[in-house]
């Protein structure tokens, strides 16, 4: 039995070496002994914890993409601007292109126990596993449900912004929802485009690309 007070630890812990494990080795070859190792725990207390590989994948899952909700929330300030607010987003949300050889060097932390600010993922392992959570959610029932339901979050955050726009004279949109899913798109085609190091030679920075659409929608 783990000690009192021990739990909260533990798990993100284990979370954290699970999600390094996917890094290394992807999702199929990891394994619960491969992410005892790395949590320097044994295999029962995983198994204490998170009962089963799949069930320990859904929550790795579940909190990669909490990551980005924590670490956006935390910078939105009272008074920002729609198009600040939207800034952040665009900021936390997109993965940035990166150096393959020095990323995997640095360790990840996506819990918030010892505060946002030591929360972050590396660029690479960010990529990493973006494509592996992704890919594995195309065969894996519980694992779209878990991304279908981030990204009705997504979309209902991204509207409330629009709305707060259009309230405060920014903006003139008259199809929210259309704009929000539209916005959602942007971040996820960039987002691929950005993990396997693709930009044409003639665009200078993506994101430029990213507020141009986004100007173009909000008549800016």
């Amino acid at each position: 039995m783990p000690k009192v007070g021990m739990e909260p630890i533990r798990r993100s812990q284990i979370i954290n070496s699970t999600l390094e494990c996917i890094c290394k080795v992807g999702i199929e070859k990891m394994s619960l002994d491969m992410v005892a190792k790395e949590a320097n725990c044994s295999k029962g207390v995983i198994s204490y914890y998170f009962k089963s590989k799949d069930n320990l994948i859904l929550e790795a899952f579940k909190a990669f993409l909490s990551y980005y909700g924590t670490k956006i929330n935390s910078e939105v300030g009272k008074n920002m601007t729609p198009f600040q607010i939207l800034k952040i987003v665009q900021k936390n949300a997109l993965p940035e292109y990166y150096n393959i050889d020095k990323e995997f060097e640095t360790k990840l932390n996506v819990s918030e126990i010892h505060g946002v600010g030591s929360m972050n993922i590396p660029p690479a392992k960010k990529a990493k596993l973006f494509v592996s959570f992704f890919s594995r959610a195309m065969v894996d029932a519980k694992l779209q449900a878990v991304l279908h339901e981030v990204y009705k979050g997504d979309c209902k955050g991204i509207s409330s912004i629009i709305n707060y726009g259009n309230k405060v004279g920014d903006f003139k949109e008259t199809d929210i929802n259309k704009s929000a899913y539209a916005i959602i798109a942007l971040y996820i085609g960039i987002s691929m485009l950005r993990v396997v190091g693709f930009k044409p030679e003639e665009i200078d920075d993506d994101v430029d690309v990213f507020w141009s659409v986004l100007n173009s929608m909000f008549g800016k």
